[in-house]
């Protein structure tokens, strides 16, 4: 397998969840074993609505156990992979527990200058369980019998700070990417990259500085309001000197998109106070520390407030939602090459005029500065991210109904032109009913993927409106009334031609 690939079966463990570590010789939360020099860094506490340690979800076990089973027979080692995240997924929430980017580094290509490979990546997942270890390691051991084999894997016991750990080698993979597992205390370590391990022992034992005690990540989260549920840390000069070098520049092309070029750090802590979440940073430009509220628990607006659902938690947030949008999409396509980028932004001008439509006349001006998200109805499996959005619309409703749907109709059409020419059935549809409603549906090897439907989205007079599923949609809009605003007729199946200035 590629270099590439293999980085990315690597780092999905990570990507998908997160916790670090810090403060003195006996660690008390994950932060306190993550090291200071961490370029990124997510720490979490268990969720709200996880299911408690100990206990397993049956149904969403016996999803995962068919998925491996069904990505198994069809031989798709990323697909089996992919689903032993998800269940590592599944108990990290649960806990405390905190993901942590702490160095990269790439080198030219032999014979190829202008292209770079990954020489160096070190990464680590540290989760608070206590006596509920057995979860991770199972699930560590199950993804390391199915991705290697006698042949090439090679297994190592080692001690480091007087805690034990496994090591794994792979000769298919390149020198860096070994992976190791152990615990310290009460906590699961697992990371990527050689020598990795033995650094957070040395963070755990105190010989090393936490990220928890840098002062001025220390001085921005003591200016908290609660305690946070989520925190984000973002070392911005860091990842621009070492992320530039594997990503071709690329790092600071996504900051430049947010117009974020002169960000040193950076820290995002969300929380709940009572059902309403919270949701402020701080920023260090220079020398100077600046402080910004994306949502304030103690909003009072009661049209806004009118869209929730009694005893559902919520957040408000307050943005330019016509600014973000475009500065979010730029931000994606910044991390792509210089070809790739050309070729985007080409395609997306070609579908904007083949398919009649121009977001940035039709739809960002009509937005207002409010999205509310809420967890009802609530999923069955209580995913984290299987919210309801509502977007705020500003004016001119209809013409934002038909802005999204030139817009999802170019979507569909696309992807139907991608199947004819590849001849290879895509990993997901977009489909609409006949009431307006938009939704994505999976699929895979040719069948339903478990049947899945989702996200969803629809327009009111009011809102955009989005939710996990069709059904989910369909719930709240009609539990809820008048709130969300009032459903606009569906629009036929051919549309007249657009106005143009």
């Amino acid at each position: 397998m590629s270099t590439l690939r293999s980085s990315i079966l690597l780092l999905g463990i990570f990507l998908a969840a997160g916790t670090v570590f810090g403060q003195g010789t006996v660690p008390r939360s994950p932060l306190d074993l993550v090291p200071a020099e961490a370029l990124l860094c997510w720490n979490g506490e268990a969720l709200p609505d996880a299911p408690p340690p100990g206990t397993d979800s049956t149904t969403l076990q016996a999803l995962l156990e068919l998925g491996t089973r069904y990505a198994a027979g069809g031989g798709d080692s990323q697909a089996r992979f992919g689903l032993r995240v998800a269940e590592m997924f599944t108990h990290m929430i649960r806990h405390p527990h905190a993901l942590a980017l702490i160095d990269a580094r790439a080198v030219p290509v032999a014979g190829a200058p202008e292209s770079r490979r990954v020489d160096r990546l070190r990464a680590a997942l540290v989760v608070q369980c206590g006596s509920h270890m057995e979860p991770f390691l199972r699930i560590v051991q199950k993804a390391v019998n199915e991705q290697t084999n006698a042949g090439t894997g090679t297994l190592t016991a080692h001690e480091s700070h007087g805690w034990r750990y496994q090591e794994l080698r792979d000769a298919r993979l390149p020198e860096w990417t070994v992976v190791a597992w152990g615990q310290i205390d009460g906590f699961f370590v697992l990371t990527v990259g050689a020598e990795v391990w033995p650094q957070i022992a040395a963070t755990a034992a105190g010989e090393r500085v936490s990220l928890s005690r840098d002062p001025w990540y220390a001085a921005a989260r003591g200016r908290g309001e609660d305690p946070a549920l989520i925190e984000i840390f973002v070392g911005a000069e860091g990842l621009r000197e070492r992320l530039d070098d594997v990503l071709e520049g690329r790092a600071s092309a996504f900051f430049g998109a947010w117009e974020a070029e002169s960000l040193t750090r950076a820290h995002w802590a969300l929380g709940f106070r009572e059902r309403a979440l919270y949701c402020h940073a701080h920023f260090l430009v220079g020398e100077e520390t600046r402080r910004r509220v994306y949502a304030d628990a103690r909003v009072s607006n009661p049209v806004l407030l009118a869209t929730v659902p009694p005893e559902a938690r919520y957040a408000v947030y307050e943005v330019p939602i016509g600014r973000l949008l475009p500065q979010f999409f730029s931000g994606l396509v910044a991390l792509q090459g210089p070809k790739e980028r050309a070729n985007i932004e080409r395609l997306w001008a070609e579908i904007q005029q083949q398919h009649e439509f121009n977001l940035e006349r039709d739809l960002l001006p009509h937005l207002g500065d409010r999205i509310v998200l809420h967890n009802s109805p609530p999923h069955p499996l209580r995913f984290p991210l299987a919210t309801t959005i509502l977007i705020q619309i500003r004016s001119e409703p209809a013409t934002v109904q038909r802005a999204v749907e030139r817009f999802c109709r170019a979507w569909q059409a696309t992807i139907i032109a991608a199947t004819q020419q590849s001849g290879v059935r895509p990993p997901l549809v977009l489909q609409r009913d006949t009431d307006g409603v938009w939704f994505v549906r999976f699929q895979t090897g040719g069948a339903d993927w478990f049947g899945l439907a989702g996200p969803a989205w629809t327009v009111t007079d009011r809102y955009i409106v989005a939710s996990w599923s069709p059904l989910a949609l369909r719930q709240y809009l009609g539990g809820i009334g008048a709130a969300a605003g009032q459903r606009l007729p569906a629009l036929p199946r051919t549309l007249p031609p657009a106005e143009t200035e």
